[in-house]
Order: C-alpha cells, then structure tokens, then sequence
C-alpha cells in the first residue's frame, strides 16, 4: 500500500507532466501562428511590389501611347 506522500508526490508529478504537455502544445502552435503570419505578411508584401509594378506598366503604355498618337498626328499633318 503506498504512503500518502507517495500517492501525493505521483499525482504532482502527473500534473507536473501533463502541464508541460499542454506548454509545448501551445509553443508549437504559437510557432505554427507564427509562421502562418509571416507567410501573409510575405504574401502581402508581394501583392503589393505587383500591383506597383502594374501602375509603372500602365504609366509606361500611357507615356508610350500619347507619344505614338502624337506621331501619327504628325504623319497626318504632313500628308
């Protein structure tokens, strides 16, 4: 039959354990979190270098454009 100190010092280990379970549980989800965040700032950084490579592209095809209008408008003076 075990002491009482004994069933108290097995019961504290339990605890003990399974506290440290649950702590590296919810270390690995904070890093899971972590990660998933650092994926979505990426991913967010990424859409944003397109969508001002794009408004570049399309100021270069407006300035491309204007001065090919202009162009032809001199080609049609000139006939």
């Amino acid at each position: 039959m075990l002491h009482y100190s004994d069933n108290y010092k097995i019961s504290n280990y339990k605890i003990n354990m399974d506290t440290m379970g649950k702590i590296k549980e919810l270390k690995e989800k904070i890093n899971e979190l972590q990660n998933y965040l650092e994926d979505f700032v990426n991913s967010h950084h990424a859409k944003k270098n397109k969508i001002g490579s794009l408004e570049n592209e399309l100021t270069d095809i407006k300035k491309n454009m204007n001065k090919y209008l202009d162009d032809l408008e001199q080609l049609i003076d000139q006939e």
